[in-house]
């Protein structure tokens, strides 16, 4: 019996050795990452974050990423990304599945956002477009009654993303106008505009530089200024 299921376990090693060694987009290795950021917004003034995350490319048809975002004034959210894919002629379209949770601990709430969308991946252009529920819940929790808890059933996500280099190259800068980033879905009506950068040192260690903007008023019709932020850190790719 352990014969055999040595010789199974070969086989099916040996069978999946030609999909393992297709390289996409830059994106099929196992990595780890850390980022420190500083952030300002209108409501809380100057702070700083840590976002620690993991990247899991399964196999070359299925993808995991989980991240943990934690700042030094009020909030902190822990996020679970699925992403079956399926190559077509140009690009993979893939299906994402995300549950976030989020804590806002001077608030006195935390909530818990699962969305769905479908995108599609190109050498210069990502797209992505879905929805989301959301939960708002005040803590501390009172388990007799539904009171303290908000349903927000619907709400539209979306990301569009264009790059200046093939995602293979060694660097590459993107711009990016989304409603949702690894730790946060804000509301249709508020796009987040960002830009990111990366460098990959060696085949290992990997630099990210990154900036984002949030303006204000329902669908920044009003542009004044309520948040920024920029981070940078390393990947290491294993």
């Amino acid at each position: 019996m352990n014969k055999r299921f040595t010789l199974i376990v070969l086989m099916a090693v040996w069978l999946m050795m030609p999909a393992m060694a297709q390289v996409q987009y830059g994106t099929d290795q196992y990595s780890v990452r850390m980022s420190l950021g500083y952030n300002h917004n209108t409501t809380y003034g100057h702070y700083g974050s840590v976002a620690i995350g993991a990247f899991m490319p399964i196999n070359p048809h299925f993808e995991m990423q989980a991240d943990m975002f934690f700042s030094f004034q009020n909030t902190h959210a822990l996020g679970v990304q699925v992403r079956p894919k399926f190559a077509v002629p140009v690009g993979e379209i893939y299906l994402e599945g995300r549950m976030l949770a989020g804590l806002y601990a001077r608030d006195g709430f935390n909530d818990l956002t699962q969305a769905i969308a479908v995108g599609y991946r190109m050498e210069y252009v990502s797209f992505q477009l879905g929805m989301s529920t959301r939960l708002i819940m005040e803590t501390p929790y009172d388990w007799h009654s539904t009171s303290n808890i908000i349903v927000e059933p619907f709400n539209l996500t979306y990301r569009l993303e264009v790059f200046v280099r093939p995602k293979v190259s060694p660097w590459n800068i993107s711009m990016c106008i989304s409603n949702m980033t690894d730790y946060q879905i804000e509301r249709v009506w508020q796009p987040i505009f960002m830009a990111n950068g990366r460098y990959n040192i060696d085949e290992h260690w990997q630099v990210n530089l990154s900036a984002l903007c949030k303006p204000t008023g329902m669908f920044h019709l009003n542009a004044k200024y309520y948040a920024a932020e920029v981070r940078g850190g390393f990947a290491y790719n294993f």
